[in-house]
């Protein structure tokens, strides 16, 4: 029979076996569990008779004092690498904030202007206003609980204010409400549609910005707040890039840098192989192209799956090293008749057509 000894250890290496320890990777959750207790050997201190026991713990016994409940929190490794670790630490850091709108751009800064109802008066504008159609989602920017919910055809119209723990954030000029008082919102909930309801000449999103200034709400310019929370998330999209690409692309994906790259590579008949990349991933916006860094659809037969490639360069030093090396002058009229030849597509002939009228455009 194995000692208790050699049981535990081989237990600990049993890779879905849970253990109460700390876990080596990021958690989605901690799952809180009630063990009931076991009745404790004679001679065995309690917990609280540490002082007494020579220093030891109470892990270094295998049973549990019987009166008492104790919680064990086990960390659930979800993830089995480094990488996808480090990846959703950023995605959690990414889920903790969003902007108000999916596009942003500024039409009234904060402070003094023109009135735009009465343009004979100066007045303060104590927000900015953000340019959106009517109907456009409106998003709360951080976690916080809706303070007031407020429907009016006057001054800020309908409008919102959500409270994130020393700064409040009015919404005004919305439509429809999505929200209700005492709310508790995520980044990212929808809050209402922008509309024009209110003093407005247009349909617009007023966004005023308070902190809380020794236990006053004082107004602020929310523009720094926004173009922050702007820079921040674009951080957060690099770091996401770094990690998925391993290293971060020294050039970005257009026409331009795609002819730089295929003189570098020693493409032949460069335009045709740019059309090649137009038609082959919708001008680089499809899954196989994004996820893959394949522009070509270049295809491995041997494992029925679309060859991934570190970088959008590496694919087009791929598609030379695959394609072109068979390339022949002598047995190939032009390069349409070489496509055709090695069976590039299904129906070369639609598929050289299309190629042809991509390539006389660019």
């Amino acid at each position: 029979m194995k000692s208790r000894k050699n049981y535990f250890l081989y237990f600990l290496f049993l890779p879905t076996m849970p253990m109460n320890c700390q876990a080596q990777f990021n958690t989605v959750q901690k799952l809180p569990q009630v063990v009931k207790s076991k009745p404790i050997p004679k001679g065995l201190p309690d917990s609280t008779d540490l002082a007494d026991s020579g220093g030891k713990s109470p892990n270094e016994y295998f049973d549990i004092p019987t009166h008492r409940e104790i919680a064990i929190e086990y960390d659930i490794p979800l993830f089995v690498s480094v990488k996808d670790s480090m990846m959703m630490e950023v995605l959690n850091r990414r889920s903790s904030v969003a902007l108000p709108l999916d596009f942003i751009h500024i039409t009234s800064d904060y402070g003094y202007r023109k009135d735009p109802v009465v343009a004979s008066k100066t007045a303060f504008h104590n927000g900015i206003d953000l340019r959106c159609a009517k109907g456009s989602l409106v998003y709360a920017m951080m976690p916080g609980v809706i303070e007031k919910v407020v429907y009016s055809e006057s001054g800020y119209g309908h409008h919102v204010i959500i409270n994130h723990v020393g700064l409040r954030i009015l919404y005004g000029h919305l439509g429809l409400i999505a929200v209700k008082e005492g709310d508790m919102v995520s980044a990212g909930t929808i809050v209402a549609l922008s509309s024009d309801t209110g003093r407005s000449t247009g349909p617009h999103l007023h966004i005023r910005a308070e902190r809380l200034i020794d236990g006053e709400w004082k107004s602020v310019n929310p523009e720094p707040f926004i173009k922050h929370l702007n820079d921040y998330i674009r951080g957060l999209r690099e770091e996401m890039a770094n990690l998925r690409f391993a290293s971060r692309p020294d050039r970005p994906l257009n026409l331009t840098n795609l002819f730089k790259v295929m003189e570098e590579c020693g493409v032949l008949y460069p335009k045709i192989v740019a059309a090649q990349y137009c038609l082959e991933t919708g001008y680089g916006s499809s899954a196989v192209c994004r996820n893959y860094n394949n522009l070509f659809g270049l295809y491995d037969s041997a494992h029925k799956d679309y060859y991934r490639f570190r970088s959008w360069e590496e694919s087009v030093a791929g598609y030379v090293r695959m394609i072109q090396r068979r390339y022949n002058p002598q047995k190939d009229k032009d390069y349409y008749a070489f496509l055709k030849r090695i069976g590039y597509a299904e129906n070369m002939d639609s598929y050289n057509a299309k190629v042809r009228a991509i390539a006389n455009t660019l």
